[in-house]
C-alpha cells in the first residue's frame, strides 16, 4: 500500500535573534491565520496529524479530522526548556557540547534524540496501514528526526537538516522504503 506523507514545520519560537529550547507550551493555529500554501495543504489531506501541543483551529475547508500524535511531540528539554540556547551554551558548554555530538545523550535530564528517533519510527511503521496523503504538523526538530528515520540516514544528519518555517517535506512510501520527494515542478 503506498503512503504520501507531507511533513509541515511548524514554527515554536518567534524570536529568531535568540533561539531557545521550546517547551511544551500549547501553540493555538487558528486555520485562517495559517499561510495559504499550508491552508491548501490540509484541505487536500485524507489524514490530519499533529503534534499534541499543536492545536489546530477548525475549519469547514478541512475535510480530515485532527488527530493528536504523541509520537509527534517535541522533545523533552528537561532543564533547558525555555531557555536560550547562548545562555544553555553559556553556563553548561560541556553538556552542551555533549548533546549536539552524542545524539544518545541527555545532559538536560529530559529526552535524548535517539529516544525521539524510536517513538517516530514506531509512528512511521504503523502508518503502513493507512492510505492517501498524510499531513503531519510538527516541530522543526521531529521534522528533520523523522527525515533520518524515514530514510535511514544516521542520526547525526538532523543537525545538517534544516526545514524552513511552514515549509512542506514530502515522503513516499512503497512497501517498507520510504523516498524523500524534493522540489516541485516548474511550470
Amino acid at each position: 500500500m503506498a503512503n504520501r506523507l507531507t511533513l509541515v514545520s511548524v514554527p515554536t519560537d518567534d524570536d529568531r535573534r535568540a533561539p531557545r529550547f521550546p517547551g511544551c507550551d500549547r501553540l493555538d493555529l487558528p486555520f485562517d491565520s495559517l499561510p495559504e500554501a499550508v491552508r491548501h495543504c490540509l484541505t487536500d489531506a485524507d489524514h490530519l496529524i499533529h503534534a499534541p501541543e499543536i492545536v489546530l483551529g477548525p475549519s469547514a475547508a478541512v475535510r480530515a479530522p485532527a488527530e493528536a500524535a504523541e509520537a509527534l511531540s517535541d522533545l523533552d528539554y528537561g532543564n533547558w526548556t525555555n531557555r536560550p540556547m547562548t545562555e544553555v551554551a553559556a553556563a553548561d558548554p560541556a553538556g552542551f557540547e555533549v548533546w549536539r555530538m552524542n545524539v544518545a545523550a541527555a545532559p538536560h535530564g529530559g529526552e535524548a534524540i535517539t529516544g525521539a528517533r524510536d517513538r517516530v519510527g514506531r509512528w512511521l511503521a504503523a502508518l503502513g496501514g493507512q492510505s492517501g496523503c498524510i499531513v503531519a504538523l510538527c516541530p522543526a526538530v521531529i521534522v528533520r528526526i523523522t527525515l533520518t528515520a524515514a530514510l535511514d540516514a544516521p542520526l547525526q544528519m538532523i543537525w545538517r537538516l534544516d526545514p524552513m518555517p511552514w515549509s512542506a517535506s514530502h515522503l513516499t512510501r512503497h512497501g517498507d522504503r520510504w523516498s524523500l520527494r524534493l522540489g516541485q515542478a516548474l511550470p
